[in-house]
């Protein structure tokens, strides 16, 4: 009997470990720990715990403070941290770096994680302007470093064989020996240029304030800084192109812009290059440009998609669309726009692929065009 006994105690713990065993690995653990890098982020973060705690929400969400959103990869690589939410060029890092993943990415209209649409602008009177013919041409970026006005268009040159560039992965000097003139906001500024030798035709184009004065810095003093003021330097007619989202043009007409330069501005003014040579119009972005940006999403590691997944598919239905109360979606308490989440954020989707089906390939190969500047 004893030994009978034995048999049947050992079949029951056999059976409870092959439970546990072949359970979805991804889904175990019910505590998210949220990696914040500022004041509000941490207070909202707190806010939402609090909130969790208090509606008897499955799963209990901690808050840990992160230096710099490649502190709390850092953090989520080595276990201190579960998950923080990142922007596109952020969750490339993430995962060429660091090895980790998204569990769900923002929907800003219910249906996909596309951002937006980086797109060639030029003027509708302007012939024989091709973008696969830009050398020597002039350029209107909204500023250096930027997603739209640098890595975009400056990839695209090169995996397009128009640019290539030193043994020191010189980018600056590339792109001023490539283009005859140019406005980069914040090119010559001592974090971008350290040595002080980034080529000044990068500046050409740039006005400066009213008053001439601010030349090429990398802020609204510069009326050429920005997406609108991109959009400006085409207009007025200091630059064949300019590198903008899909949205830049509708938002500063039709009244939506009161400056001067902006008033009489027309649709039929302007139009798009695409990559493969071609013209488009305004409205055929989807067909005609350089590439697609995601949304922000969640950075996990990878045994942790799943379960983080799940816990914010709760987390989403409970305070998602909350009228009273915490709103998942709105910053209005934390003295900032974004925090957490993006407040035009309508839900949170399921990322069931890696980080760069996420990202998507037209904007993964931009990324990887930076690769020599040592990215890790």
């Amino acid at each position: 009997m004893l030994i009978k006994g034995l048999q049947i105690c050992w079949m029951f713990i056999s059976a409870v470990w092959t439970l546990i065993l072949t359970a979805p690995i991804y889904c175990r653990g019910s505590t998210v720990r949220w990696c914040t890098v500022s004041d509000a982020e941490e207070q909202k973060c707190l806010d939402l715990a609090g909130n969790v705690t208090a509606r008897n929400i499955r799963g209990q969400l901690l808050c840990v403070r992160g230096q710099s959103p490649t502190d709390c990869m850092k953090q989520i690589k080595n276990g201190t941290a579960d998950a923080s939410t990142m922007y596109a060029d952020e969750i490339y890092t993430a995962g060429f770096c660091y090895g980790l993943d998204v569990a769900v990415g923002e929907s800003y209209n219910g249906v996909d994680g596309i951002n937006y649409y980086v797109v060639a602008l030029a003027r509708t009177s302007s012939s024989d302007l091709s973008l696969l013919e830009m050398h020597e041409r002039s350029s209107c970026h909204p500023g250096m470093r930027t997603t739209v006005g640098w890595t975009v268009p400056i990839g695209f040159l090169v995996n397009t064989s128009q640019i290539s560039v030193d043994e020191q992965c010189n980018f600056p000097h590339a792109v001023g020996d490539f283009f005859g003139y140019s406005c980069v906001p914040g090119v010559k500024d001592p974090e971008h240029d350290p040595k002080g030798n980034n080529p000044r035709n990068l500046c050409e184009a740039c006005i400066g304030d009213d008053n001439d004065h601010h030349i090429c810095v990398n802020n609204p003093r510069e009326r050429h800084f920005g997406e609108a003021g991109a959009l400006r330097c085409v207009a007025e007619n200091l630059g064949d192109v300019a590198f903008v989202k899909h949205t830049t043009v509708f938002d500063n007409i039709q009244g939506k812009n009161q400056e001067s330069w902006a008033l009489d501005l027309e649709l039929e003014d302007l139009k798009l290059l695409c990559p493969d040579g071609r013209e488009a119009n305004l409205f055929q972005h989807e067909s005609c440009h350089l590439a697609v940006v995601p949304t922000n999403a969640v950075v996990v590691r990878l045994e942790d998609k799943c379960r983080v997944y799940k816990f914010l598919e709760r987390v989403q239905n409970a305070f998602a669309n909350a009228t009273e109360g915490f709103s998942l979606f709105s910053s209005v308490n934390y003295g900032q726009p974004d925090v957490l989440f993006s407040d035009s954020t309508k839900k949170l989707l399921h990322v069931m692929g890696t980080y760069t089906s996420w990202l998507g390939p037209s904007y993964t190969t931009m990324l990887k065009a930076f690769e020599c500047e040592g990215l890790c």
